[in-house]
């Protein structure tokens, strides 16, 4: 199965956030892991072939990760084959981490295209098995997911009491601010084997939306956030953004480009051309709260009758 690792004895406690793939192009494809047990940088060996066996590689390298970035990996291999499907997978220290499925976005004329839409997945709630068949379906080629791929609450939060009943409660325990928050939470979501699973077997395609950060956020603040009890807004934003590009197989912003500025096209072929656009941190007004116009008295309006029965 995808994801398995073929020196699982050696891998086990190395890769246990799996692999991922995703923001893919005509031409390149975002590859993704994570290593944990080390405290220095380390060169994590990458390799991507056409068949699952690694006869065929057509791009291999290293990449040097360390507690900067949280030993997450990201690398985009390039000239790649467009509509193609390639295997991939990490090697550090002797350690394999599972296999990878991916692929790019096809050119010129297709018939049909197999893409799946996810969003608001709250570990406490229950468990992934969304993802899991998501996974074992063939006829899936990308996943679109639209965002809360985390939430920010903590376990005497939104869905505190479903996590405890299924054993699933949120970590950290408290609600997510700082980076070293955002990045336990993330690390959390990974570990979990239903969504290795989905990530590890179809290419992703990502948009965050509120929960990633804090629940309602617009430019200047968030409705899940008091600056008196929890300190800088941009602050907050700015290490859940940094965990964000860390933890996801999205692509870095471009030259001159701000974390949150995340603005994707994605062009399938001659079928259909998608659009994701940011607008949460970088030009939302703070939504009104009908509450405090509660107090506001008004005359109800009379409608004459029209007919009777």
């Amino acid at each position: 199965m995808l994801g398995d690792s073929a020196h699982a004895e050696t891998s086990l406690g190395v890769f246990v956030h799996g692999v991922a793939s995703g923001d893919p192009q005509a031409d390149s494809v975002v590859l993704w892991t994570r290593v944990s047990g080390f405290e220095e940088p380390v060169s994590v060996k990458w390799q991507l072939a056409t068949d699952v066996n690694f006869s065929s590689i057509v791009a291999s390298g290293n990449y040097v990760t360390g507690a900067s970035r949280d030993y997450t990996v990201k690398v985009v291999p390039d000239g790649l084959t467009p509509g193609a499907r390639y295997f991939y997978r990490f090697e550090v220290a002797g350690s394999m981490s599972g296999i990878g499925r991916t692929r790019t976005l096809p050119e010129g004329a297709i018939e049909s295209l197999g893409l799946v839409i996810v969003s608001c997945s709250n570990y406490p709630f229950g468990y992934f098995n969304a993802y899991e068949a998501i996974a074992l379906d063939p006829d899936v080629e990308f996943v679109l997911h639209l965002g809360d791929y985390l939430y920010e609450y903590g376990t005497d939060g939104w869905g505190g009491a479903d996590g405890e009943a299924l054993g699933r409660q949120h970590q950290p325990a408290h609600e997510t601010l700082t980076l070293a928050d955002y990045r336990q939470r993330h690390a959390q979501y990974k570990a979990d084997q239903q969504s290795q699973m989905m990530h590890a077997t179809h290419p992703f395609i990502a948009i965050w939306d509120d929960h990633e950060t804090a629940n309602n956020p617009w430019k200047g603040g968030a409705e899940n956030h008091q600056n008196e009890q929890e300190g800088s807004w941009i602050e907050r934003r700015d290490a859940s953004l940094k965990a964000y590009f860390e933890w996801m197989p999205v692509r870095e912003p471009e030259a001159g480009k701000r974390q949150i500025d995340y603005w994707r096209n994605y062009r399938f072929g001659d079928l259909a051309n998608l659009v994701t656009l940011e607008a949460r941190h970088s030009a939302r007004s703070e939504q009104i709260d009908y509450s405090d116009y509660n107090a506001v008295s008004y005359t109800p309006l009379t409608l004459p009758t029209i007919c009777s029965f």
